[in-house]
């Protein structure tokens, strides 16, 4: 699963997440397709979607990015 899928999924926007991180959200949509985030990426982009309401954790995107689903 990408992890814009996984934003969609949790009931949150791409824009919306990467508005909350200060980056476009065509650098979301280019994880796992161009680029690994790292760790510190991941952490961002979860503490953006915990601070709108999608309780998220760094691992709940490493295991969603390594899904088949």
């Amino acid at each position: 699963m990408k992890i814009y899928e996984y934003i969609k999924k949790r009931g949150l926007t791409v824009r919306l997440v990467a508005q909350k991180m200060g980056v476009t959200r065509q650098a979301i949509h280019q994880y796992n397709d161009e680029f690994q985030p790292t760790t510190t990426t991941l952490l961002k982009i979860a503490n953006a979607m915990t601070e709108l309401g999608a309780e998220t954790r760094v691992v709940d995107l490493v295991a969603a990015m390594y899904s088949e689903n």
